[in-house]
This record gives structure tokens, C-alpha cells and sequence, in this order.
């Protein structure tokens, strides 16, 4: 008892000892460890990572495979050994792993993440795509904004050829996305290949008109729509130098503003979409239903602004022989004066 006793202090000095940069002392207290075959799972796995930490990647393997071969308790295991595989370039057996472990934990994110990495790492994009758009549910909009996340991760990290491997995923979910094909010229910038981004550069010029048209729908904007999509299609303002789409951008500007809870950013937004183009309903629309939040239950003003704004979205869809439109705002007034009448 006195043994067991003696061994566990041991075993909880060796974290001290790691953060201490004193690593040679913690690997002979843990082999100490081991031959009293004290915890192996969990020694053994201490061991693996302070191998892993020093660069000792076949030790660092041995460690892990043994507690998945000898041990009860193999998950963490698993999760090591997969991150290891990774560092070590062994891409199938990243899968392997993951695999393994998505059986057990089929919504580990780290897991999805490093088996769609190891599909990009073995050039192999097609299957890469379509397991990410599996994992994201076919949401194209948060697979982008997860493969663009991980390439500013390999941008930092001075690994270009992976950003670019990233990148070209896109093609096979969004053809032509702008944020794409300008992430893309900033790496050629980076690696010196002045031409090529010149050359990519001046595609957007064609591309990013082309693009907004096609994916910015007015249709049921004001219904409920993915955030990240609205992000999205935000981060594109950055192409628009010449301003041509001021309305939308201000429409979905104020969109994003009312979703997050920047409700006085929100009814500006949607007043400079008004300004800058009177004829189009949804920003009268919009701008409705943000005073309408507004007013609450004691500030009939908000109220009567709100209404003035669903009737004059419902003149713009009379004139335009809109009908379900026209009377989905009859109806947005009516429940407007009723919830009046309850003060």
C-alpha cells in the first residue's frame, strides 16, 4: 500500500517536472513507473506525449500502440496516436484512427477534422469534399468558412502547398468563389509569384459581379437565414470598389447586425439601404420588423414607424402584381394594430 502510495506522488510530480523543462529527470521517473507497471495506461500515455513533445516520434508510437493493444482504456490513446500519425505523415493510418474513433464518437470534431486533412495531405480532393460536406451537413457556407479557417492556419504557418491543396477544395463546392481565388493570390504574392497573382487578381475583376448576382437571392430574405451565409456573403464587400452593390450589402449588413443583437446598427443599415434604392420592398421590410423589436410594449412610436414601412413594402409589391407578398404584409399590419390594441 505504502508502494502504491509512493508511486502515485511520483506519478503527479512528472507534470511538474515537464512544465519545469526538466524532461530527462520526468522520463526516468516515468520508465520507473512502468517497470512497477503502476497505471500503465495512463503512464504509458504520459510517456508517449513527453516523447512526442521531444520529438521522439517511434517512442512516442510504441507508447500509444501499446495501451491500445494491452490496455482497457484505449481512447485517448487512439487520439494521440492520430495526431501523432499526422505529425508523422502516416495519412492512412490518420484515417485508420479516426476512423476507429468515429465509431465511438461520431461527432468528434478534431477526429472529422484530421481525416478530411489526410484526404488533402494523399491529394486525393474529391474524397475530401465530399466527406467534409457530410460533416457540415451539406452547408456549403460552413464548409468554406472551415477550409478558409484552416488555410490562414497553414498561411501562419508557412505551409503553402497545403494552403493551396485547401483552396483548391473549394473548386469542387463553389467554382469561382472570390474569397478563394483571392486567398489563392495572396499565397502566390507570399512565395513571390508576382505574375500569378497578378493573374488571379485581375479574374476577380470578372468573377466577383458575376458571383454576387448569382448567390444574393432578395426571395424570403427577410425569413430566417443562415448567419454564416450573410458572413459570407459580407466578407465580399471587398471586391465591390465600385460600390455596385450597395443595397444588398447594406441589406445584409443590417441583417447581421439584428441577428447579433446591434439592433441600433441594424435599423441604420436597413435606413441606408433605403436611402440608396426607395424602390426595393425588403429593407422596408426589414426595417419593419427591426422597430418593431424596438418598440416593445410601451413605445407606440417605434410602432407607427414600423407600420409605415409595411405599407409602403406593400405598395411596392402591388405595383409589381406581387400578391402573396401584398398580402403577407396586410397580414404583418393587422398583427401589428392587434398587438396595439392589447396596451
Amino acid at each position: 500500500m505504502l508502494e502504491k502510495f509512493k508511486n502515485f506522488i511520483i506519478f503527479k510530480n512528472i507534470d511538474k517536472y515537464i512544465k519545469d523543462n526538466n524532461f530527462e529527470l520526468a522520463l526516468e521517473k516515468l520508465n520507473l513507473l512502468i517497470e512497477e507497471e503502476f497505471m500503465p495506461a495512463e503512464t504509458f500515455l504520459k510517456r508517449g506525449l513527453l516523447c512526442q513533445k521531444l520529438l521522439m516520434f517511434e517512442e512516442a508510437y510504441s507508447d500509444f500502440t501499446y495501451i491500445i493493444t494491452h490496455c482497457i482504456k484505449k481512447q485517448k490513446a487512439y487520439q494521440a496516436r492520430m495526431k501523432l500519425n499526422y505529425d508523422m505523415a502516416n495519412y492512412d493510418e490518420v484515417i485508420s484512427d479516426a476512423n476507429i474513433l468515429l465509431k465511438e464518437l461520431p461527432s468528434d470534431f478534431e477526429c472529422q477534422k484530421y481525416k478530411f486533412l489526410s484526404f488533402i495531405a494523399l491529394e486525393q480532393p474529391e474524397l475530401a469534399k465530399t466527406y467534409i460536406l457530410d460533416v457540415f451537413e451539406h452547408n456549403k457556407y460552413k464548409t468554406i468558412q472551415f477550409i478558409l479557417t484552416e488555410t490562414a492556419q497553414a498561411v501562419a504557418e508557412d505551409e503553402f502547398a497545403k494552403s493551396l491543396k485547401l483552396l483548391n477544395v473549394i473548386d469542387f463546392i463553389d467554382p469561382d468563389n472570390p474569397i478563394k481565388i483571392f486567398k489563392e493570390s495572396n499565397i502566390y504574392g507570399l512565395v513571390g509569384n508576382k505574375e500569378k497573382e497578378r493573374e488571379l487578381l485581375k479574374k476577380l475583376d470578372s468573377v466577383f459581379p458575376k458571383y454576387f448576382i448569382s448567390h444574393f437571392r432578395f426571395t424570403d430574405l427577410y425569413q430566417e437565414r443562415d448567419i454564416l451565409e450573410t458572413s459570407f456573403l459580407l466578407e465580399l464587400k471587398i471586391f465591390d470598389k465600385n460600390n455596385y452593390f450597395a443595397y444588398p450589402m447594406s441589406i445584409l449588413e443590417g441583417y447581421k447586425n439584428r441577428i447579433e443583437g446591434h439592433i441600433i446598427d441594424s435599423k441604420e443599415a436597413f435606413e441606408r439601404a433605403i436611402d440608396i434604392n426607395p424602390n426595393k420592398p425588403e429593407a422596408n421590410v426589414l426595417l419593419a420588423q427591426t422597430l418593431q423589436l424596438m418598440s416593445g410594449y410601451d413605445n407606440p412610436a417605434y410602432k407607427k414607424e414600423a407600420e409605415e414601412n409595411y405599407r409602403k413594402a406593400m405598395i411596392i409589391y402591388q405595383r409589381e402584381n406581387l400578391t402573396a407578398k401584398t398580402e403577407d404584409m396586410k397580414r404583418q399590419i393587422k398583427h401589428l394594430n392587434s398587438t396595439l390594441s392589447f396596451r
